[in-house]
Order: structure tokens, then sequence, then C-alpha cells
């Protein structure tokens, strides 16, 4: 009995750290944009329409490792950028001294279906 418990505490913590890291909903219109850390090149861009994230460009891979910037643009409100790190089509988000996945973010918190890899 004691270990489901402790694996639905553990569970309910990852998600409570994911869940303030975008804010509370990703709404229609919403655009995420992947630069580069100097802002220089722009890696990848999607909007969200209803549940599913969509590309606006084709992607420019980064380097697996590199530290890049999320660009996180709501309708009506001004951008907010996400410190990360390139990893093998997806982007982990830095929190705190965690990394978190934005693939599994976009799917577990905001109920998103996007892409299996943000760029080959």
């Amino acid at each position: 009995m004691m270990r489901p418990l402790a694996l639905l505490l553990l569970l309910g913590m990852g998600l409570a750290v994911l869940f303030p890291l975008l804010g509370p909903a990703l709404p229609p219109g919403t655009e995420l944009r992947l630069l580069s850390q100097d802002l220089r090149t722009l890696h990848g861009a999607w909007r969200v329409e209803g549940r599913r994230l969509l590309a606006l460009s084709p992607p420019v891979p980064p380097r697996t490792g590199q530290e890049v910037q999320l660009l996180l643009v709501l309708p009506g409100e001004k951008p907010r950028n996400f410190p990360g790190v390139a990893d093998r089509g997806d982007v982990l988000l830095l929190q705190d001294k965690e990394r978190v996945s934005l693939l599994r973010l976009l799917k577990e918190v905001y109920g998103l279906a996007p892409p299996e890899r943000l760029w080959p």
C-alpha cells in the first residue's frame, strides 16, 4: 500500500513543478519560438491550433546540448522567454535546478498533441 501512495505523491509533485512553468493555459493562437541563446537563429516556430501544435516554419535543428531560448507569446500578452537546452528533437526547459521536457509538458500538462519530435 505504501509504494503506490509514494508513487502517486511523486507524480503529483512532478506535475506541480510542471504546471506553473508556462502558465495556466495555452489558448489557441499561442506561439512558441525556439531561438539560439544570442537570439540570432530561429530554430523553429509553432502555433497552438485547437489541441495541436502546428509548425510555422521548417525547423533549423540546434545541436544537442546547445543552450536555447523558448519565446512564448500568448494572444494579447507580452512575450516571455524560458532558458533551455536542445535535446534530440526536444527542449529541456530549465526551472530552478530541474530540466523539464517541453514535449512532455505540452502533452501531460496542457493536453496538446505536439509532434513526436520538434525537429528531425
